[in-house]
Order: structure tokens, then C-alpha cells, then sequence
């Protein structure tokens, strides 16, 4: 497809959209039901005559929903974010020197003792003020540069080498700290209240691993930009659930940057659940099979992407967290299961097969990807200047969820998709590249590498 007006078999970008339909089925809506559903962006268009002839001049200046982007302790988003466990660092990262990080717009200090436990602490001491960012890590902990005060992975003071007997009161001293966690080769971090300390939770795809798969963490956007975009968290997160821009952005602005079957135009809805949303794909496959594809997304900050080369079918062998470092900017990371002897993942191409870094300005321009469209729309994007239609739907019932979250906490309730029980399950995904038979709506509960 070589422009976004072109026509093929499955009807053309700008083709009418068939009826949501498929393996799981809603009623298709138009876009003023889609608006009243979610009760986010304009309720309806604006009128011809307050728009006049559209020009520029004399707009008002847009705002964002704070509620959707604000990341610091006391905001009320923040305070949701803080009640989940978030990932800080690669595990790899946490070593005998100390590292800064920055998540929810708070400056800490990650290390690790030398008995091999993660630790993160605010980066003043508690005596003095100096940072820990120059403090020495020792089997028990991370001491202070300027006077000495040892300090465990828990805040607690171990030494203070210049007070009398090593500190007779030590006990009454603690250096701010948050829980971490290893998990899969990621340092996971609760920022949260003690009394509403959730259970780190597990995933249903990363157990039971055999003795040839590994997991893999990567650490770029959407697989193949730079680590950090410079960008809110939330326009990054609310993507997953856009499978418009898949076949406009991905194949007809930009080439085919994935697999060519997902040019096929797709039967798309989207379903609510507790924990999140999932938006459904099914193409019709050539061979006469449907390629069912899900797509999912959890309060809070996770993802899950089925890898969109096709070089996986069958459930998903992948998730990601859109970490918020802080208001503005936002470090996307993936945890990925696979063969020992197979490369990671398909990565998008680009001009000539060119990678991300390769492009120049240009290139940039005439291949844009996922980070160019995201971040693109500004360090935070403006709510107020959007005109949401019917196939913004799975974003707007994301920002919908989430905002009912915030609402709860502030009201003292617990946040959907928490556990305190240490017997928890794993967190069972359903995102995946599915190949159904018409009529036959059992999907694959693993995942098969695709020779391509």
C-alpha cells in the first residue's frame, strides 16, 4: 500500500469499517456513543460558526488532565501510581556502586550490599545532608562519605564510627528507603503506604521456564528507539489500545515496519475488564484462517504487545511497563521470554531496513514510528485541544479506568489489580498472535517462534 488513500482486497485504509465482530463481540458504536460511554474529550463536535474558518489565530491555549499525567507524591495521580509496584533499573544495574534513578519524579539512590540485596534510599543523609551518590557500599549496606553512618537495604542505621560506643542511639535513626525487589532481572520498586503494601506480582508467561529459554529484559522504545522519551508517561501507555494507527502508521505512512499481514484491515473492538482493557484484531487470513490478535492493557503502567513481526504466534511471550521517570519523561521496558538460540524479537524496520538510529532527519520525517508520533504530540500532550472519534474508543475507555482508580484512592479504597496475598497466582495475560479457525474459538496458551 503506497499511499493512505489506495485501495486493495481488504478494502483500503480510508474503506468503510466492517462491523466489530469476531471472537468476542459488542455491538459497534458511533461516535457520539463512544463519547458518552467513556465521558472523556468533547461531548460533541464543535460548531461550524465558533470555528469559523479555522485558523490559528485567537485559540485558546490547551491543558492537560492532571489526573491522566501527574507522577508526584500528593498529586492524586501519583498517589495511585505509588500504590503499585514499579520497575527501577535493570537487576544488572544494582552493584556496589551507587547509581542515581528517578521514578514518580522522586531522585534515589539504587545499590546493591554485599550480600547480594537491592536497596533504595533518598539520596541526603539523614545526618548532614551530603548525598549517598558517593557513599561506599559494604556487606551490610551503603555508608555515608561525610561521617561514616552505615545504612541497610531498610533505612536502618547500622554505625556511626564518630558518636560514642558507634552510636549508643543508632537505632533511633533511619535513612528514607523504599522496598525493591528482583524480578526476572528487573529491580522492582513499592513507593507507596506500608499498611497498603501489595505482593510483588508474578506472570503466568514467565513460569515454569525450560532449560533452553531465557528471559530478556530490553530497555528501548517500542522496540528500536532510545531508552528515555522525553514524553509523559500516559500518551505513550494509551497507544496500546489505538489498533487504528497500525495499518496507517506502520504501513501506509511508513511502509511496512512490521509484518504485511497487518495491513490486512481488521475487525477491531475493545472489552472492559477489572483489571484493564484488551482490544481484539481479527484479520482474514489468505488460507482461510483468522488472525485473531489481542492486545492488553493493566492498571497501571502495563502493556502487552503481541510482537507485531509475527515472529511469535500463540500467547504472548512478552509484556511491558511505560515507567514514569517524571512528568515528562518516561522509560519503556520489556520482559521477554524465548529459546536460548533465538534472537530476542523482530524489531520494525524502516527505510531500506535501516534501524531507528540509522534514519537521519529526513528519514526520520519520511518513516515516523511509534516515538516520533508520541512524542510528537509534546512533552505533555493537551486534552483540551483533542476531538476524540469513534476509533479513539479503546483510548478513551483506558483514560476512563484510570481515572476511576485515582477517584478510588482518593477515596480511601484499594486500586484494582493489587493482591496481599503472598499466595497470590501468577497473573494470568491473554494478549497474543492467535491463528483461529472460523468457528474454532480456542486460542494457544503458549507461545512458537516463527521461521521467517
Amino acid at each position: 500500500m503506497s499511499t493512505v488513500g489506495g485501495s486493495n482486497a481488504a478494502g483500503g485504509v480510508l474503506a468503510a469499517l466492517p462491523a466489530a465482530g469476531g471472537v468476542c463481540d459488542n455491538p459497534p458504536m458511533t461516535e457520539s456513543q463512544a463519547r458518552a460511554t467513556v465521558g472523556i474529550g468533547p461531548t460533541s463536535a464543535e460548531p461550524a460558526a465558533a470555528l469559523g474558518d479555522g485558523r490559528a489565530y485567537g485559540r485558546p491555549a490547551g491543558t492537560w488532565d492532571p489526573d491522566l499525567v501527574e507522577t508526584s507524591a500528593g498529586t492524586p495521580a501519583g498517589e495511585l501510581l505509588r500504590r503499585y509496584w514499579h520497575p527501577v533499573a535493570l537487576s544488572s544495574a544494582a552493584t556496589g556502586i551507587p547509581r542515581k534513578v528517578r521514578i514518580l519524579s522522586e531522585d534515589l539512590i539504587l545499590f546493591r550490599d554485599g550480600a547480594g540485596r537491592p536497596g533504595l534510599v533518598e539520596p541526603r543523609c539523614c545526618h548532614r545532608g551530603t548525598t549517598l551518590y558517593y557513599g561506599r557500599v559494604e556487606d551490610d549496606g551503603i555508608r555515608c562519605p561525610y561521617h561514616g553512618w552505615l545504612f541497610a537495604v531498610d533505612g536502618a542505621c547500622l554505625d556511626q564510627p564518630c558518636e560514642p560506643d558507634r552510636g549508643r542511639n543508632r537505632a533511633s535513626y533511619r535513612q528514607p528507603w523504599y522496598p525493591v525487589q528482583d524480578y526476572n532481572g528487573l529491580v522492582f520498586a513499592y513507593m507507596g503506604p506500608a499498611d497498603r503494601q501489595p505482593v510483588l506480582p508474578r506472570y503466568d508467561i514467565f513460569e515454569d521456564l525450560r532449560d533452553d529459554e531465557e528471559i530478556v529484559i530490553i530497555d528501548h522504545f517500542a522496540f528500536g528507539g532510545p531508552t528515555v522519551a522525553p514524553c509523559n508517561w500516559f500518551q505513550t501507555h494509551e497507544n496500546a489500545m489505538d489498533p487504528y494507527h497500525v495499518f496507517i502508521l506502520h504501513n501506509a505512512i511508513s511502509g511496512h515496519q512490521f509484518d504485511p499481514k497487518l495491513e490486512i484491515w481488521p475487525r477491531i473492538d475493545w472489552q472492559r475488564h477489572a483489571w484493564g482493557v484488551t482490544a481484539s484484531q481479527d484479520r482474514d487470513l489468505p488460507d482461510g484462517t483468522v488472525l485473531h490478535r489481542v492486545t492488553e492493557i493493566r492498571v497501571p503502567t502495563i502493556r502487552v504487545i503481541p510482537t507485531p513481526t509475527l515472529t511469535v504466534l500463540g500467547k504472548t511471550n512478552n509484556m511491558s511497563w511505560a515507567v514514569p521517570i517524571d512528568d515528562t519523561h518516561t522509560w519503556v521496558v520489556s520482559m521477554l521470554r524465548k529459546p536460548k538460540d533465538r534472537t530476542a524479537q523482530g524489531l520494525p524496520s524502516y527505510a531500506d531496513g535501516k534501524t531507528w538510529f540509522e534514519l537521519d532527519e529526513e528519514g526520520h520525517q519520511r518513516n515516523p514510528g511509534d516515538y516520533e508520533t508520541q512524542v510528537g504530540q509534546g512533552p505533555i500532550t493537551l486534552h483540551s485541544t483533542e476531538r476524540l472519534s469513534s476509533s479513539d474508543r479503546g483510548v478513551s475507555m483506558v483514560r476512563r479506568q484510570f481515572i476511576e482508580q485515582v477517584q478510588a484512592v482518593a477515596s480511601g479504597g484499594d486500586p484494582v489489580g493489587v493482591s496481599f496475598d503472598p499466595d497470590q497466582p501468577p497473573v494470568s495475560l491473554r494478549a497474543g498472535n492467535y491463528i483461529v479457525t472460523p468457528g474454532d474459538e480456542s486460542l494457544a496458551n503458549e507461545y512458537s517462534y516463527v521461521d521467517q
